[in-house]
């Protein structure tokens, strides 16, 4: 029932997005993770790791109260920039994963870093960005998920993107915390995208 008054947040033409060097530029997993995401007017929403903002910006068109979060300086002038361009309210804060969050969150979206370090190496450093998550790949995708309980509100969910490069480690962890559903995947030519919505376990 509640699901029947979300709407699918749907990638606009109408919202400009600038990228700042430095910044993780919107590709393939930021475009599913938008499309995968749903939510209603009047909703608190965190993206975690905004990058250039998008997909705040997006859930901000559509009547939320949006935060955005990144531990990029260069990340967090990049989603301001991007929010005075299209004129939309986002509050934007510079934290490593929650250090810097305050209160509770209906949604809380995070499209994390997923390639190991042995991963990282066969590549060039504009191909990586800021896209390592550790020695495995999926270190700060189980940290994200220890420490979002404590800023879902009651009845949230959480939107999760990941990788087959390091997905069996993040979802060992999210089944211990949370229930796990598949909402939305994407073959690319070297992985397997998902997106997954979890919500607290009763």
């Amino acid at each position: 029932m509640y699901l029947r008054y979300c709407l699918n947040v749907e990638l606009s033409s109408g919202i400009q997005i600038e990228t700042c060097p430095g910044v993780y530029s919107p590709a393939e997993d930021t475009h599913l993770l938008l499309s995968a995401v749903k939510v209603r007017k009047g909703q608190r929403v965190l993206e975690m790791g905004c990058g250039t903002g998008i997909i705040a910006l997006h859930c901000a068109r559509t009547g939320c109260m949006v935060v955005g979060t990144d531990i990029s300086p260069d990340a967090v002038e990049n989603a301001r920039m991007n929010a005075a361009i299209n004129s939309l309210n986002l509050e934007v804060i510079q934290s490593d994963l929650f250090d810097n969050v305050n209160g509770k969150f209906d949604i809380i979206i995070f499209n994390p870093p997923y390639l190991s370090d042995a991963d990282s190496k066969a590549l060039s450093s504009e191909e990586i960005g800021p896209r390592v998550g550790g020695e495995s790949g999926h270190e700060i995708s189980v940290r994200f998920m220890e420490q979002a309980q404590e800023h879902l509100a009651k009845g949230g969910r959480i939107y999760l993107l990941v990788s087959s490069e390091s997905d069996a480690g993040v979802l060992e962890s999210a089944r211990a915390l949370y229930s796990v559903r598949k909402v939305a995947e994407e073959q690319l030519f070297f992985e397997m995208l998902a997106v997954l919505e979890l919500k607290i376990l009763k």
